[in-house]
């Protein structure tokens, strides 16, 4: 049986990609598109926007009974409006949408006590690669190496910095015992003084088209290290998502991580 996928967001970016992805995939049944209620293509079918989508199913305002599955790629707010009412319904969540913000990511959280949910900072297998590569190269490096964490999007990208990077940083922090709250420096200006022990320095760019670039750094006195992904298309996260959605079908309630999905 296909799985039944709502996409909220779905006239964003990675929203359109997902519309697309889902449409071609003979095990997703797409059966709904969701966008906040005052976009400017509210109402319209998703074939009117997105021609390489046959489907007469318009953008709605708000979640509906019907989906195994949710996948959001939406905001922070709309995330959390989103959660509570998946909850309600008894829908699987697959959130892409991230923050910096620990206390909305806590929130957000807790609907994977009434039911299952991928909250993934990145869904792409790369990526995720990175994560567990970038902590195992600074845990084997030591105290001797400084870390910095520099990522790159597209000049129309609202947040800083990316969820990736802060998976990077946290995955990081983890393995060598830092504190993610209060050793991670976000850019530097003026007189900010010699550059502590403990610090991650991240930073953001922002130009062009970017799709998505992120580089660790590693340097000590004697040599440096630089580990980086970068992504040629949006489908590498949309088919990503796509294959969480189709991993969590079924499952029971809790919080699960793409390196679940993946076996990593």
């Amino acid at each position: 049986m296909p799985v039944k996928v709502a996409i909220n967001g779905a006239g964003g970016r990675m929203g359109r990609r997902l519309l697309v992805l889902s449409a071609r995939d003979p095990d997703v049944d797409l059966v709904q598109a969701i966008e906040y209620s005052a976009h400017p293509m509210q109402g319209k079918k998703i074939r009117d926007f997105e021609p390489d989508v046959e489907s007469d199913l318009s953008l709605t305002p708000e979640l509906m009974p019907g989906a195994d599955v949710v996948i959001d790629f939406s905001s922070p707010d709309g995330t959390k409006t989103l959660a509570k009412r998946a909850e309600e319904l008894g829908i699987a969540l697959v959130i892409g949408t991230t923050a910096k913000d620990f206390e909305w990511r806590a929130a957000v959280k807790e609907s994977s006590k009434k039911v299952p949910m991928i909250h993934a900072q990145n869904f792409s297998l790369g990526v995720n690669l990175v994560f567990k590569v970038a902590a195992q190269i600074a845990k084997s490096l030591g105290e001797e190496f400084d870390i910095e964490i520099v990522e790159g999007h597209h000049h129309h990208k609202v947040d800083a910095p990316s969820g990736t990077a802060m998976g990077i940083a946290d995955s990081i922090c983890t393995e060598i015992g830092r504190d993610v709250k209060n050793d991670l420096v976000y850019g530097r200006e003026g007189q900010v003084g010699k550059r502590k022990s403990n610090e991650i320095g991240v930073h953001a760019l922002r130009m062009g088209s970017e799709i998505g670039l992120h580089t660790v750094y590693y340097a000590s006195e004697h040599e440096r290290i630089e580990l980086t992904h970068r992504a040629s298309t949006r489908d590498v996260f949309a088919a990503g998502a796509i294959r969480a959605a189709k991993w969590i079908k079924g499952k029971s309630a809790g919080y699960y991580e793409m390196t679940d999905v993946l076996g990593l």
